[in-house]
């Protein structure tokens, strides 16, 4: 059964300066908080990332005072990655290894670097958009990480109102990789507070009973019996798509947990469906699984590369 051993956060650095962690926007604050819950109870080991664009000499008048501006901003990164270390996992709790890193840069290339190419690293980042995910993913360092890293990959999505328990619902194709995310849903509700939601869409004139006892059959290998809150099944007929989107807004979810279709990395994220087609409608976040072999499109010096 899939396991993440270890995650990645990207976080955005404050629109105005001097940085400093209260100012961090509430995706960065959101991101860096769920994915501490999720490493806390496996001592997984974090990486915070803050990925710098590079300083243009326009901007500053000369490639002088270009060059000092980005040490300064170097050293004003690493600080607010300290003060997020030292308040997520402070020295006194041992066992938990939390490294800080400031790149410069694209962001999706440098958090791919970092994830590096392993399928069980988990990269974590956030989005400001207030509407659909379309504007934060179509081209985005958002829609290249989902469609290119080689592990699973959270966009997070603040939500409108802050809930005492979250919404999971996850999407299983009742094959390996829908087996994954089930199993991925109960951990992080495990660790989150969260209620779960599992669908599977079936074909017109297919055997529901048949379906649903499969549906659980997946949910048996894992301990959702430990969760509070349960476990919902839901085996509703018709197009996929539809089907998760309906059970999206029914339960209100927090995030969206689904897996890839395809082990090249260019497809879509569901059977019969496509990014362009499901990802633009959602309101929350999601979290976005690849099958066991999945093969990334980069070449292989992508990783190999020196980076500053």
């Amino acid at each position: 059964m899939f396991q993440v051993k270890r995650i990645v956060v990207g976080i955005e650095m404050p629109a105005a300066r001097p940085w400093d962690v209260s100012k961090l926007m509430r995706p960065s604050q959101l991101a860096v908080r769920q994915a501490f819950q999720v490493a806390s109870g496996g001592r997984i080991p974090v990486t915070l990332v803050s990925v710098l664009p590079a300083p243009s000499a326009g901007w500053f008048g000369s490639h002088e005072d270009a060059d000092r501006q980005l040490i300064q901003d170097r050293t004003a990164a690493d600080a607010v990655l300290g003060e997020l270390r030292q308040q997520y996992a402070p020295e006194k709790e041992s066992g938990k290894q939390v490294d800080c890193v400031v790149r410069i840069g694209d962001a999706w290339e440098e958090l791919m670097r970092l994830a590096g190419n392993r399928p069980d690293t988990l990269i974590v980042c956030g989005t400001r958009d207030l509407g659909s995910l379309r504007r934060v993913l179509f081209g985005s360092t958002g829609l290249k990480l989902l469609r290119l890293a080689p592990g699973p990959v959270w966009i997070v999505k603040p939500p409108a109102e802050e809930n005492d328990a979250l919404d999971i619902v996850a999407c299983t194709d009742l094959g390996p990789v829908g087996a994954d995310v089930i199993c991925m849903a109960v951990s992080m509700a495990s660790k989150i507070s969260a209620r779960v939601h599992i669908v599977h869409a079936a074909e017109e004139g297919s055997d529901v009973t048949d379906l649903t006892g499969k549906v659980h059959e997946q949910l048996a290998a894992t301990d959702y019996r430990t969760l509070l809150t349960g476990v919902k099944v839901h085996v509703p007929i018709g197009n996929a798509d539809e089907c998760i989107l309906k059970a999206v807004g029914e339960a209100n979810a927090d995030l969206v947990i689904l897996g890839t279709s395809s082990k090249t990395g260019v497809s879509g994220l569901l059977p019969g469906s496509t990014v362009e087609r499901l990802l633009p409608e959602l309101q929350c976040s999601v979290l976005a699984l690849k099958p066991e072999g999945f093969r990334t499109m980069l070449p292989p010096d992508f990783w190999t590369m020196q980076r500053t």
